[in-house]
């Protein structure tokens, strides 16, 4: 996924039961609701307040997965883009409540990826 227009893998939108957690650069985050899942990434809303440690690049480490459906190994991902969030402050930055933010997954292991590969397979059938 290089680009949020050029979208190679199938997304599955998500409702509200689904989230991940993860570690960037040390800290800890828990509950970030997703919006869409697929094989090579996700689409996650965060609180605006938080979003200046997520720039595009930022390597996010042991995502996690959390919904009974969903494989729960461990991902590495890298954020891809960041919607609704500038640092200046300018429009559509800071005064959203929250901000989207698309992930890649980077890393994984084997059955994580056959687990994943096969729920979205069920979720677009």
């Amino acid at each position: 996924m290089t680009s949020h227009v050029n979208r190679r893998d199938i997304r599955v939108a998500t409702g509200p039961g689904f989230a991940i957690s993860f570690t960037i650069k040390g800290h800890g985050f828990r509950g970030i609701r997703i919006m869409n899942l697929s094989v090579g990434g996700c689409f996650a809303l965060l609180e605006a307040r938080t979003a200046r440690f997520f720039l595009p690049g930022a390597v996010l480490e042991d995502l996690v997965l959390h919904h009974p459906e969903l494989p729960g190994g461990p991902i590495v991902a890298t954020v891809a883009y960041v919607l609704g969030y500038t640092p200046s402050g300018a429009p559509g930055g800071e005064g959203a409540d929250q901000v989207g933010m698309g992930l890649q997954f980077l890393a994984m292991d084997a059955p994580t990826r056959l687990a994943l590969e096969a729920w979205v397979g069920a979720a677009t059938a």
